[in-house]
């Protein structure tokens, strides 16, 4: 096993003196007298203390927690992850030391922005194409907003950019103190626009080696498993007890008499992230796990597995019954199940469709025969599993309790934690449907340039461009009315000394569907033509708002178009 970081103080200017560790009180008491056995289905009964995190009294798996994650931290190449920075190694030059934390803070908040709903792969060069643009926050408050908006084009949420663009600014504007541009507190942080308690969390801890907690949506899959807690994680007050817990656990592996901040923050969030990403998944790999044995979520597993021929458990008489988790339906368990343990399943017929229904007992589930091994190679989850984790032809492990389990009990027990946490129906998008007038502006003298203006600088997309468009009521709802919506919008538009009620109407195209995160936007392209003399008419900027502008169809690649108005403009360029 790894040995754990060393822990070294440091000294930041523009942190005041404060106590070494400061535990958040918890909704979740401390078991008292006799050990939990593990809640069993159908009941589940268990009290409140139950879902006291037990790595708070486990320091060997917290360890091994870390001495994973120090691992493979090298596997997943990623080029904001970096060596904490410590002091100690800047004695007597304090000011360059400030400038490397301010830089190496700011990566932090860039990465960690930028994988908000975004894959790694795809956040990779992106991250490297704007740290070489801007590699401080001076130089991201000193950018023109359209550079950094181009330099976010194709990775989605708009926002996200421009939130980095103003919290730079409001950096620079109000410093936290020395050469050091971010403060080190996630409470600060959070007081900086676009900054939010996660991302302060990661900041604080990960740069600056503050005990702060982290919660995503990885880290609260992971803390629900460990927990045994069944309950919807977006759901304030189940985000609430999770916040909690996450900030006791990392203040308890985090605490040092010696010393306020170090490296065991940063690693501890940064390994719950990691295994929430690559194992702790919606379909986990519990057998790669390092802290199996503390999770409550697997020994249910367990226990269902091993009690499966026996009689039902009685039911408790529990004083402080838990009312915190949802009942788990014992359906979806044997449904999942169908669709994770057969390697090739038939074709489902109306007999099979009876015949699950009436095996849909627990029972039923636990005690079905172990299926006949499948030929090597073609287990496929497996190997993928393996590949996404960089680990092929990786270190040699010695086998483990779980290693000599059958592979259709682990199945089963890794299937039982997929549970965790409740999952909830998401909602569904709102539909609505527009006109997106794509117009060309054609000069006497040959040369066409077309019309785009800007969005709102809040809201959906903002200040992104786009070509004009109009939303259409429901009863606008034949080609005809569609079109005639549309001829009317554009003959309403004011863009300089053109007369837009010239425009004439010369071409349409099928409807293109964008999905948004809450709407399903269906659009219907109409391309529009206007005549005009003289060149200069071309050549103005409509004082707005919106603020308009014309540009060459040469030049439309380089402007900051949505996805959704770049689909339109292909329909425009197939057709020339």
């Amino acid at each position: 096993m790894a040995p754990r970081p060393k822990q070294a103080a440091v000294s930041n200017k523009s942190t005041k003196s404060k106590p070494l560790i400061k535990v958040t009180k918890s909704a979740i008491p401390t078991p008292t007298g006799k050990t939990l056995s593990a809640a069993i289905l159908p009941l589940r009964n268990h009290s409140v203390s139950y879902h006291f995190p037990l790595l708070l009294n486990d320091r060997v798996s917290c360890d091994a927690l870390l001495s994973w994650f120090a691992s493979v931290e090298e596997t997943r190449s990623m080029p904001w992850r970096k060596a904490w920075l410590d002091a100690k190694d800047f004695d007597g030059r304090e000011r360059e030391f400030g400038e490397a934390l301010g830089r190496r803070a700011y990566e932090v908040w860039v990465s960690e922005v930028m994988l908000q709903q975004t894959r790694v792969s795809t956040v990779i060069s992106y991250f490297n194409n704007w740290i070489s643009k801007w590699p401080t926050v001076q130089d991201l408050a000193a950018a023109d907003h359209e550079d950094v908006l181009a330099a976010w084009k194709g990775l989605g949420y708009y926002s996200r950019a421009t939130r980095l663009h103003e919290g730079a600014k409001v950096m620079v504007e109000n410093p936290a103190g020395g050469s050091c541009l971010l403060p080190s507190q996630a409470v600060d942080l959070q007081e900086i626009p676009g900054i939010g308690r996660y991302t302060a969390g990661a900041v604080s801890s990960i740069a600056f080696g503050e005990a702060e907690p982290v919660l995503d949506g990885n880290v609260a899959r992971v803390l629900s498993r460990q927990l045994g807690l069944h309950m919807d994680a977006k759901d304030k007050k189940a985000s609430d007890i999770l916040w909690e817990e996450a900030d006791r656990l990392i203040k308890h592996v985090s605490a040092n008499p010696d010393a306020s901040t170090s490296a065991i923050p940063g690693q501890w969030n940064q390994a719950l992230m990691e295994l929430g990403s690559t194992i702790c998944t919606p379909r986990p790999q519990c057998d790669m796990c390092p802290i199996q044995a503390t999770c409550r979520a697997y020994s249910e597993g367990q226990e269902l597995l091993a009690t499966r021929h026996q009689s039902p458990r009685e039911a408790e008489d529990i004083e402080d019954a838990c009312t915190l988790c949802d009942t788990i339906d014992i359906e979806d368990l044997a449904l999942t199940t169908d669709n994770t343990d057969v390697v090739e399943a038939p074709k489902m017929t109306k007999k099979r469709k009876t015949s699950t229904k009436q095996n849909n007992k627990i029972s039923s589930y636990f005690s079905s025969g172990t299926p006949a091994a499948a030929p090597a190679g073609t287990d496929e989850e497996m190997q993928d599993a393996v590949q996404n984790l960089g680990l092929a032809g990786s270190r040699k492990r010695k086998p483990s309790t779980q290693d000599l389990m059958p592979e259709h009990d682990t199945k089963q027990i890794a299937t039982y934690c997929s549970l965790f946490p409740k999952k909830v129906a998401k909602k569904k998008a709102t539909e609505q449907e527009c006109v997106v007038c794509i117009i060309q502006i054609r000069s006497s003298h040959g040369k066409s340039k077309w019309l785009i203006e800007q969005r709102p600088a809040k809201g959906l997309l903002a200040s992104l461009w786009q070509f004009p468009q109009s939303t259409l009521s429901a009863s606008t709802n034949t080609p005809a009315s569609r079109q005639d919506a549309a001829s009317k919008y554009v003959s309403g538009l004011r863009v300089g000394r053109i007369d837009m009620k010239r425009a004439r109407s010369v071409a349409h195209f099928p409807p293109l569907v964008h999905v948004f995160t809450h709407i399903r936007l269906t659009m219907h392209v109409y391309q529009f033509e206007v005549c005009s003399n003289n060149t200069e008419d071309a050549e103005e900027d409509d004082a707005g708002p919106p603020t308009r502008r014309f540009v060459e169809g040469a030049a439309m690649g380089q402007q900051t178009l949505s996805t959704g108005m770049r689909k339109c403009w292909d329909l425009i360029s197939k057709a020339d």
